[in-house]
């Protein structure tokens, strides 16, 4: 099958969503499907990944702060109108907001034009978020919402779900509270609605030996002694980064923390300012951007992983955290599976946070590496893409034979 995936987010960087659609086409090739990918692109952003049997596109990202649809978008939409005069995909799947102009050219030909062959073609888009539910998730903590997004992104990529959810033949979810979303917001189909969790690559996430482990802790500048406490990702204000640093002044000396990865510049800013003032530098450790392919080295030196999040849709980290035999204490999401190993926070408070944190690590939890793996390698979920793909296509044979029964 020869399939079109729309996705903003492709490597390099290795940040944001993109090992998910990347991880997701490695195992979609090798299922034998043609894949072509049209991509955002940031300038310099170093080689872009191109897999075995797969054909990307990259388009310049945003030139400018919450223009993505006015800009991006755009040029996409038109790359793909040429494109299409000379190409046709099996199936497209589109993942968030980097299509919104192809959603609303589907909207428009669906109401003035239904015997198309563009809409002959079946279409499936990925959410990873839903606009309104993150929105009445900041304003209900009380965290704000910056102008641009306010006024001029959110409102088009809510507009870009309202969308998407009339037009898709079917629907992927990341996370069940999420498809709940979409039906309170966006009066979602739930006939077409369906559940896929993130993946692991359990080949890449792994756990290592003492000797390997001592040996990371050594580079960081860790005791063996110590306890290390890792979150490992975007660093922004709704993943209350602030307050996890904040429990270390509820913990014995010996508790550590690695925060790895890039974030807001302001939000840093703040976190660096909030680590001299209650003079925890020496337990502290502070890294920027880590390309995916060497993430593992940081989950593997680390005790327990911490996300004391606002909202999340299925946190990719969390499920490598796991793989790597590190259990994970983490809130804004809830996975479909029970998983030893995983628990959740009831309560963001650094107190609370500090609690649990050694709770969790007294208690000595193994992690279920074998249901990860079994349940969520990204061949699992290709493989459940399938029945999605199968679900969509059957849903547009059915409405021919009605359209033909009607002329």
């Amino acid at each position: 099958m020869k399939i079109l995936r729309i996705v903003y987010d492709w490597p390099e960087p290795w940040a944001g969503l993109s090992p998910h659609p990347y991880e997701l086409t490695v195992s979609q090739a090798n299922m034998g499907h043609d894949i072509i990918v049209f991509a955002g692109r940031w300038p310099r952003s170093g080689v872009m990944q191109e897999p075995k049997g797969v054909m990307v596109k990259g388009f310049l990202r945003e030139p400018l702060k919450g223009t993505l649809s006015l800009t991006s978008s755009v040029a996409l939409f038109f790359y793909y109108l040429r494109w299409r005069m000379s190409n046709r995909p099996d199936l497209i799947h589109a993942h968030g907001h980097f299509a919104i102009w192809i959603y609303l050219y589907r909207l428009f030909l669906k109401s003035i034009f239904k015997g198309s062959d563009e809409l002959k073609i079946p279409l499936v888009v990925h959410f990873h978020n839903t606009v309104e539910g993150r929105k009445e998730k900041l304003k209900s903590s009380g965290k704000s919402i910056d102008p641009i997004s306010s006024f001029l992104a959110w409102p088009l990529a809510s507009m870009s779900d309202r969308w998407a959810a009339k037009v898709a033949d079917a629907l992927v979810f990341v996370g069940e509270d999420l498809k709940q979303e979409a039906e309170k917001y966006y009066n979602v189909d739930v006939s077409k609605s369906f559940v896929i969790e993130s993946g692991v690559n359990g080949y890449l996430f792994r756990p290592v030996g003492g000797e390997e482990k001592e040996k990371t802790r050594r580079d960081l500048g860790l005791d063996r002694l110590d306890s290390v406490i890792i979150n490992f990702g975007m660093m922004v204000d709704r993943k209350n980064i602030d307050k996890l640093v904040l429990s270390l002044k509820y913990l014995p000396d010996t508790y550590k923390l690695l925060l790895i990865g890039p974030g807001n510049v302001d939000y840093l800013s703040d976190i660096d300012q909030l680590i001299r003032n209650n003079q925890l530098n020496t337990r502290v450790i502070r890294g920027g951007y880590t390309p995916y392919p060497q993430a593992p080295i940081a989950l593997q030196a680390a005790d327990i992983f911490v996300l004391p999040s606002e909202f999340e849709g299925t946190p990719k980290v969390v499920m490598e955290s796991l793989s790597c035999g590190v259990p994970v204490l983490a809130s804004g999401f809830r996975l479909s599976q029970e998983i030893s190993g995983l628990m959740y926070l009831d309560d963001t408070s650094p107190e609370y946070i500090a609690q649990r944190i050694v709770e969790v690590l007294e208690s000595d939890i193994q992690v279920d590496r074998g249901k990860v793996h079994f349940m969520y390698s990204w061949d699992n979920r290709a493989e459940e893409l399938e029945k999605v793909y199968a679900y969509a296509k059957e849903g547009l044979a059915k409405q021919k034979v009605i359209r033909e029964k009607d002329y």
